[in-house]
Order: structure tokens, then C-alpha cells, then sequence
């Protein structure tokens, strides 16, 4: 491989994502080793020699090669060590068992589906390119999987390695083999760090120490928890991370389990064991990009998640913590237990979310200390870090000169987010901030009401992505018709609030149409060079006419495709 994968930002995404791709779409039956080092091996290749390829065609060439590759079963007793990644709770080992037990197109589409949260048709049309038979199988697999265990937390790239016993004769070869694997081992992209003979550092915040400064950062909440002075709990957190200075955020049982975060630079680490030793119980570790500083307003860290709810860690500035779930009406808050900063377990959704939904919670926290008091919201994704929530209704609702709208701010942010929340797959990664941007609402062909909506993820490494989607509600059914998905812009966003949109409708009679609307400052719309005055244009078409727009100032508005 020509170019190293090792502290290249550039890389490491795209290499890291087909890693998780690759090792969930090969067979297990050859040995957990062969499958993590060839899903390695092949995303290297395909990040080194296609890299300039978009995602979806770097994905249909990495597929095929998955897909086609056959891995004979071996015992692997022949190798010094088993390296297998990191898995992070019991439930994330019962739904390995269970993806396992599908199909190799099937464990891709759960993949793409849901961990990388890419829209159904994309995944199908993926899998369609790298010659894979069935799907739509495929991708009805990965859903049936997704109802009945939820999303999988794992990343191939942190793993733990255990040393297997050698007989004499073999101890020379093994040592070449084990000097070899360390010579060509999988490429770090900053997950954990590689491991050494380095003495294990611990740091520890003072009790006041954020009050101290002006940075409210990681680096300044102290060790809260019943078990920060287990000495062998938390080396044990620190040896399954590996060397490297660490600062103890929080370490104390909860449900039956015992949790360690631990924080080095921009990284969290959450370690969890259900044991009083290492030979005991089960231990898993998941490392995680840690969320970034906001002055308003800080991102608690999920320390769990159970079928009674989730915990939280809150900043320890927070003095109240509220929760409400995502519905049609106002915000329910319901206030919520807060013990040495760690929640009571808090219900995704108190009145139930339905089939296809996900809804938070969304979380309401007080901080008197700070930021004049003023509560902020943010939305659980699911990972260790929540985002901020926020919403823009449509004209002629003035732009907040701030920024968008707090959750607990307008009672229809409640009602856009909870239509989101039913029409696009849950977004995966650590989303920092989300924005609801509805910049059209009103009425499409044979009077059905519509409303386009922007949404905004940015994420803990700075990047970001944009959903484009139609939502039409059709009697008591709401409809989400995605028109665009879009990375690295600034589009629906402070710095490009211009956009216009358009996409291929069928009415309730049946009739096709091109439907097509704009943001606020849109004056003008052009469908294959007939203009219509106004911020929408509809034309009776089966097919996908030249879409343009200007604003009030006469300039080109950027199209969402």
C-alpha cells in the first residue's frame, strides 16, 4: 500500500467505515482472526487504489471483492495470538450471533442501513452493483434484525489481543509470526492508540476545578462515581485501552454492571464489565471521539443503556436534568433523579415510539452557574454523546437572529422532529448538533399538505452531512420521500440559507408529478426552462426535468440532489 492510513484524517473515515462493512459482510465461519485482518487487508486496498471514487461507488467495488471471498474454516490453533475486536455489552454478542446467521449481503445492507445510515434505495442500489443476488432480501434481513436487537456498537479498528499456549518446538516460528503481525498490524486511525510497555498514568480533575477556568472542557470534571478508588477496576479500563496518560471521568455500578470512562485528548473510552476480575465476567470497550465544547451548553456521556432506560453522566455544572419524549403536541418534561451527576434511567420514549420510530429522549438540562442560567436540549442518537436540537420553522416565521430554535422553544419543533424521527433511519456516529430546517410548507397537487425539510448532522470530527425529505401526511399515515443526502456543505446552514429542492410525487390518485419548492429568498423556479413565479413549481411528469432557481437578488440558489 503506497499511502499509510496511520494519522491520515482523509483516510481514516472512509478506511475505518469499510472495515465495519467488511467484517460484518464476511464469513465468520473462518476464524474470527482471518475475518478482522481480511476485512483490514481489503479496505486498505480499496481506500488506497479507488479513494477517489464517492461512497456509494467505493462501496460497490469493495462489496464485490466481500462478497465473492470465501474463507475456509480453520481452527487458528496455529497462531501465537486471536486478535478479535472489542465487543461492548452482552447484547452487542447476541446480535453478532444473530447477523451471523444472515446472508453476506445480508450483514452489508445492516451495515450501510443502519450503522451507516444511508437510505434504503442506496443500499439496495449498492448491493445491486456488487453483483449481490437478492437486495431487497438483503435489506429486509438487516430490518428484521434491527427489530428484534437494535444497532450494533462496534469499531473493527479497537481490538484486544489474547495469547494462545505454544508447545516448544513452535515458540521460535510463533515469535517470527508475532514480530510480523507487529510489523504490518491494522493501520491506527486514532480509536485507541497501540499498546506498549509504557507505565499506565492516571489524572484526575479537582472537585472545583471547572470553576476555575474559563474553558468549560472534559478536563475539568472530576471522577464522580461509587468506584473511583477500585484501583484494579480502573487499571483494568486503563490496560484494556492501553499506555498512555488517561484522565478518570467516572467509574461506579450501575444495573448490575461496572462502568469506567476514561478520557485521553479528543477520545472516551467506555469500559464495561459485568465481573469482579478479568476471569469472571464479560468486558467490553468502546472508544469514542468525545464530544466537543459549546459555551452554552456541554453534551452529558451515556454511561448505559438498558430496557429500563438510559444513564447519564451530566456535566458537573448541570443541576437539573428534565426529559420529554418526541410527539405531535408541546413538550411533556417530566423532571428527572440526578445522584453524584448521574441520571435515574430515562425511557427513550414514556408513551411509546411505534414500529419504524425513534424518539430521544430528548434531554432538558439547567446550569445556574453558567450561560445565564438558561436551559438548552439535546436529542439522544443512540451513541455516547447527545446533540443539540434545534428547529427553523418556514415562512413567514422570522429567522431567529441566534440561531435556530431550541427544542423547548416552539411547540412545532416537536412536531417536525417526531416526523423525522419516523421517516429517515436513525443517523449513525457521534452527532455533535442537529438542525430541523423546514423551509417550505404548503400544499402539493390534489391538496395534499407538505413540508420540506433540511436536516443538518455535524459531527465530533468537524464534518458534517445534509437530508433533504419531503413529508406528506396522508390520512393518519406520515410519508418521508428523501430528495437529497449531501456531505462536506454548507448547505442549510447559516452560511448558505438559500436552497431549493425537487423530487418525483405520486398523488393518492396516482398521477406522477415533479414537485419542486424553496427557501425563503427563492423568487424564482425554472423546470426545463419554463418559469414559474414564487417559491414552488409543480409539473404533471413522470420523468426528472433541469431544475433551477434565483433569489430576490437575482443569484443561482444551490439545488439539493
Amino acid at each position: 500500500m503506497r499511502r499509510s492510513i496511520r494519522g491520515n484524517r482523509i483516510l481514516a473515515k472512509p478506511y475505518r467505515d469499510l472495515v465495519l462493512l467488511g467484517y460484518l459482510a464476511l464469513p465468520a465461519t473462518g476464524g474470527e482472526d482471518r475475518r478482522l485482518a481480511w476485512a483490514h487487508r481489503l479496505a486498505a486496498a480499496a481506500v488506497a487504489r479507488h479513494g477517489r471514487l464517492d461512497e456509494a461507488g467505493l462501496r460497490r467495488v469493495f462489496l464485490r471483492r466481500v462478497l465473492r471471498l470465501r474463507l475456509m474454516p480453520w481452527s487458528g490453533r496455529l497462531g501465537p495470538v486471536e486478535v478479535v475486536p472489542v465487543v461492548v455489552s452482552r447484547s452487542d454478542v447476541v446480535l453478532l450471533r444473530e447477523l451471523n446467521g444472515l446472508t453476506g449481503a445480508g450483514r452489508a445492507a445492516y451495515a450501510m442501513l443502519l450503522l451507516e445510515g444511508r437510505p434504503a434505495a442506496e443500499v439496495v442500489e449498492i448491493l445491486a452493483g456488487a453483483g449481490a443476488a437478492d437486495p431487497g432480501g438483503a435489506l429486509a434481513e438487516a430490518r428484521a434484525v434491527e427489530q428484534a436487537h437494535g444497532t450494533l456498537a462496534l469499531d473493527p479498528t479497537v481490538a484486544r489481543v489474547y495469547g494462545r499456549p505454544l508447545r516448544r518446538v513452535r515458540i521460535a516460528f510463533a515469535a517470527l509470526l508475532l514480530l510480523g503481525a507487529v510489523a504490518v498490524a491494522a493501520p491506527d486511525v486514532g480509536s485507541g492508540g497501540p499498546v506498549s510497555a509504557a507505565p499506565l498514568r492516571l489524572e484526575r480533575a479537582g472537585a472545583g476545578a471547572w470553576r476555575t477556568g474559563t474553558d468549560l472542557t472534559l478536563a475539568s470534571w472530576p471522577p464522580r462515581g461509587t468506584l473511583t478508588d477500585d484501583v484494579e477496576l480502573v487499571r483494568r479500563a486503563q490496560r484494556a485501552w492501553g499506555s498512555g496518560p488517561v484522565q478518570l471521568i467516572y467509574a461506579g455500578e450501575l444495573d448490575g454492571a461496572r462502568i469506567v470512562l476514561l478520557r485521553r485528548h479528543d477520545r472516551i473510552a467506555r469500559y464495561t464489565t459485568t465481573g469482579q476480575s478479568s476471569t469472571d465476567g464479560q468486558d467490553g470497550l468502546e472508544v469514542l471521539p468525545a464530544p466537543r465544547v459549546k459555551a452554552d451548553g456541554t453534551s452529558p456521556l451515556k454511561l448505559l443503556a438498558t430496557p429500563r432506560g438510559n444513564r447519564y453522566l451530566v456535566p458537573p455544572w448541570v443541576s437539573e436534568v428534565s426529559a420529554a419524549a418526541l410527539s405531535g403536541g408541546g413538550p411533556r418534561w417530566r423532571k428527572i433523579g440526578l445522584k453524584d451527576g448521574v441520571t435515574a434511567p430515562i425511557a427513550a420514549d414514556a408513551t411509546g415510539s411505534g414500529q419504524g420510530c425513534w424518539r430521544g429522549p430528548v434531554l432538558r438540562f439547567r446550569a445556574p452557574e453558567i450561560a445565564h442560567g438558561m436551559p438548552y436540549t439535546m436529542l439522544d442518537f443512540g451513541r455516547l454523546s447527545s446533540a443539540s436540537a434545534t428547529y427553523q420553522p418556514p415562512p413567514p416565521a422570522d429567522i431567529n437572529r441566534y440561531g435556530p430554535w431550541e427544542l423547548d422553544a416552539l411547540e412545532e419543533g416537536f412536531g417536525a422532529w417526531r416526523a423525522l424521527s419516523c421517516v429517515l433511519d436513525r443517523p449513525s456516529g457521534e452527532i455533535q448538533a442537529a438542525t430541523a430546517w423546514e423551509f417550505w410548507a404548503g400544499r402539493l397537487p390534489e391538496g395534499v399538505g407538505g413540508r420540506w425539510m433540511c436536516l443538518r448532522l455535524s459531527d465530533a470530527t468537524g464534518g458534517n452531512s445534509v437530508r433533504a425529505v419531503l413529508v406528506t401526511r396522508r390520512g393518519a399515515r406520515t410519508v418521508g420521500t428523501a430528495t437529497a443526502t449531501r456531505t462536506g456543505t454548507w448547505d442549510c446552514s447559516r452560511l448558505s440559507r438559500d436552497v431549493v429542492a425537487g423530487v418525483r410525487w405520486t398523488a393518492p390518485s396516482g398521477k406522477k408529478y415533479f414537485v419542486s419548492a424553496g427557501s425563503r429568498r427563492v423568487v424564482r423556479i425554472t423546470l426545463d426552462g419554463r418559469e414559474t413565479s414564487g417559491r414552488y413549481a409543480a409539473r404533471a411528469t413522470s420523468g426528472t426535468p433541469a431544475l433551477a432557481a434565483v433569489n430576490e437578488q437575482g443569484d443561482k440558489v444551490p439545488v439539493l440532489r
